[in-house]
């Protein structure tokens, strides 16, 4: 069969089309129609309901069979062929109700590995990274993603690039293709899926007592004001923590048919019910209630950056995995972190650019170690204004006036060495000093095997060439007995090394090998976490907090 080549977004009548919208339109203007359940599941656009956005967040897929059970009397409405939802059971008793598919065919059009996405303005970092793939021997092409609104006067621009790798426009080939880079390249990779046509299927739904109450085209809506259970969903898949737990998710669920064909469940969850779930998944729930409220506004800004740019032909906006964010439903939800995201509603970072008030792309880290990271030295790209490296120490602090400007290649040492360091995210409540200060070692032969790959031979020496405001490695040389190769970018390079807790370190050469003494905990850059707890114990506000790590930036309420 010959799959179409052409882009998914002529399909959806130019849903997706990256183009800035005129003055007058709005982030929620276009919603889909509110009678079709699929225009809401496959939309790339924002519904608005209740006073905020409704934003669609898949729960598991790859299923043939899923149970859930009400906290509640159970709704279900049934799609029919022409696109209505009929409701099929009202009133239905508690108990495990199963759902299951009768028939199903998948969706027809193309699939496509995505490497990696740059942001839309750092044509250099698109050429560099095509160059690269290029040299690795693998043929891309580039697409385009997201899309820029306007919302209450300012602007929300998901535009990024796209790097898809060539290959046969199949769903197995890309898996399979997938599968041979993260085994090459010890890389991450997503599916990008560009549907001609969406899946279908019957989807069939059965009471506890295993009578079939309900059959519905491609899918069915439940709905229990408690709440639904979910046995066995998935979670933390391509990490070590990977597995299976029961989850409750607000009373609003779709069973609807992933992109193989196979069920998909997927939950419609208003927006400031999703932060309070993401919040305490993110960070400490018992931390300063500050502290909370700035990871909430974050987090929302987050959420709205997301829209449009990922999951582009799945039945849903976004996952609840650390691709997106992680989101665990009721289960996940705290007294103090709901508190925060109520007083702080609708409220998202902005900062003003060329004369228009825009989006801060609100990134954060654990413990950033006392200094954060400049965007660039992190991810590459260029510089964003909002994401300046800051130091996370009061400079007026003893023996801390010569870091105050920065950590250079003369000072990387003595400063990740200081034990303690008289940071915010030291002194914080909530402090690890393991994640503050850390050391790893590693032999030889370990240190051989792991950059194996690269040709070099026995690792003879390791040095880091170029450093971050905070003395974040931005490439490391390798000189081994047969060649010489450099790794380039924080993230690379901790994985390299089996996943160093963070770029900020220095390497000395002991007689049993190698060993790493650094700082920090994740990339750095944007918010410390822990540093914002610290500064919220002494007193700062979360204005304050957003405002110190996002330079220029201040929360507006949008909705």
């Amino acid at each position: 069969m010959n799959t179409p080549r052409r882009s998914f977004l002529s399909f959806l009548g130019g849903a997706l089309l990256s183009r800035a919208l005129p003055a007058q339109d709005d982030l929620f203007s276009g919603a889909p129609a509110p009678d079709d359940p699929l225009e809401l599941l496959y939309s790339r656009r924002l519904s608005f309901a209740g006073g905020e956005p409704l934003i669609t967040v898949r729960v598991l897929e790859g299923r043939h069979q899923i149970v859930v059970l009400p906290r509640g009397p159970l709704t279900a409405l049934a799609r029919t062929d022409s696109g209505e939802s009929q409701t099929a059971v009202s009133e239905g008793i508690p108990g495990r109700w199963t759902l299951q598919l009768l028939e199903t065919a998948p969706g027809a059009g193309a699939a496509w590995v995505e490497l990696e996405q740059l942001r839309y303005d750092d044509k250099n970092g698109l050429q560099k990274a095509r160059d690269e793939w290029a040299a690795r021997g693998v043929r891309v092409r580039v697409a385009t993603v997201g899309e820029a609104y306007g919302i209450a006067g300012h602007v929300v621009d998901t535009r990024r690039y796209a790097l898809l790798a060539e290959g046969d426009a199949t769903e197995a080939g890309a898996r399979r293709q997938a599968q041979e880079l993260q085994l090459r390249f010890g890389v991450r990779v997503q599916i990008r899926r560009e549907l001609a046509v969406r899946p279908r299927a019957r989807i069939e739904l059965r009471d506890p007592h295993g009578s079939s109450v309900a059959v519905g085209e491609s899918a069915i809506e439940l709905r229990a004001d408690p709440g639904i259970a979910v046995e066995q969903v998935e979670h933390g898949m391509g990490y070590s923590f990977h597995g299976y737990e029961d989850r409750t998710y607000p009373g609003r669920l779709f069973a609807a048919v992933d992109a193989s064909g196979s069920l998909a469940l997927v939950a419609a969850i208003g927006m400031e019910r999703l932060i309070k779930g993401v919040v305490p998944s993110e960070i400490f729930a018992r931390a300063h209630i500050e502290a909370l409220k700035a990871q909430a506004v974050t987090a929302r800004g987050e959420v709205l950056a997301k829209i449009g740019a990922r999951h582009l032909g799945d039945p849903y906006l976004l996952c609840a995995e650390q691709h997106c964010q992680v989101y665990k439903g009721l289960t996940a939800e705290e007294p103090d972190p709901g508190a925060a995201v109520d007083a702080t509603r609708g409220e998202a970072l902005f900062a003003e650019r060329n004369g228009k008030s825009r989006l801060v792309d609100s990134v954060y880290s654990a413990v950033c170690g006392g200094y954060t990271e400049d965007n660039d030295a992190v991810w590459g790209g260029p510089a964003d204004p909002s994401l300046r490296g800051r130091p996370d120490f009061d400079p007026r602090a003893r023996g801390m006036a010569e870091f105050r400007d920065g950590i250079g290649e003369a000072l990387v040492s003595r400063f990740v060495h200081l034990n303690p360091v008289p940071s915010y995210c030291a002194q914080s409540g909530f402090a690890n000093p393991e994640k503050v200060r850390w050391r790893r070692t590693f032999a030889q032969r370990e240190v051989d095997e792991f950059c194996a790959p690269l040709g070099v031979g026995s690792v003879r020496s390791l040095t880091v060439e170029g450093r971050g405001v905070s003395g974040r490695a931005r490439a490391l040389r390798i000189a081994g007995g047969r060649a010489t190769a450099r790794v380039y970018g924080e993230l690379p390079i901790r994985k390299l090394f089996r996943n160093l807790n963070s770029g900020m370190f220095v390497i000395e050469r002991e007689k049993a090998g190698w060993t790493f003494a650094g700082g920090g905990w994740g990339h750095g850059s944007g918010m410390c976490q822990t540093g914002a707890i610290g500064r919220a114990e002494r007193g700062a506000s979360y204005r304050e907090i957003l405002e110190w790590y996002y330079s220029g930036a201040t929360p507006v309420r949008i909705y």
